[in-house]
């Protein structure tokens, strides 16, 4: 299966994928690009193709002000949101033990003391993680921004004067995932897809 769907990307990303060390890196990353086509065909958009792809200069893919995207995973979940009418980022992470304490510096002060002082902090640090990646990628500085920069409050960050919203993609009780987008009430349509 994995070789059919490498045949249906462009020879480039298929040459970008094959150099991945990690074959769960490699079929993440397949999996990313065929859901980004599943997605284009399914808002009638089959004239976008990845050969088309540009990148910015953080890396960020991009087709034009038409259409926004962006890709990401954790574990076994792999998502893509997709607008045609406000810039989106996406961010899942499985919620996982780690010293937390190593990065204190990462969060505004306000912000740390939720965490510290939630019931569940695993949960609260992944929180808070999730929802400033997801706005990061949003405006598309991925972590070259450094992350006690970005403020949350209420699901919601002022950037630059605009606003940014937050929204909650519920998964499973073992993941945390976030769309940000500039607008407070965006349709979101979730389609599951088995590979």
């Amino acid at each position: 299966m994995f070789n059919n769907l490498l045949q249906q990307l462009p020879v480039t990303l298929q040459h970008k994928i094959l150099k991945y060390r990690n074959w769960q890196d490699a079929e993440r990353s397949l999996a990313g690009n065929i859901l980004l086509l599943k997605g284009l065909a399914s808002i009638g958009r089959k004239e976008y193709t990845l050969d088309e792809l540009k990148y910015t200069e953080f890396q960020k893919p991009y087709f034009d002000d038409a259409i926004h995207f962006n890709i990401t995973h954790s574990g076994e979940y792999v998502i893509c949101a997709l607008s045609e009418t406000h810039k989106v980022g996406v961010d899942i992470e499985a919620i996982k033990d780690i010293p937390m304490e190593d990065f204190t510096n990462l969060f505004a002060k306000q912000e740390w003391e939720q965490v510290i002082n939630a019931s569940n902090k695993l949960h609260a640090f992944y929180t808070l993680w999730t929802k400033k990646e997801a706005f990061l990628k949003a405006v598309g500085c991925g972590l070259s921004q450094p992350l006690n920069q970005v403020v949350i409050e209420n699901n919601f960050i002022i950037w630059e004067s605009q606003p940014w919203f937050l929204h909650e993609v519920k998964l499973d009780s073992n993941h945390l995932a976030y769309i940000c987008a500039n607008t407070a009430g965006p349709d979101i349509t979730i389609t599951e897809i088995h590979f």
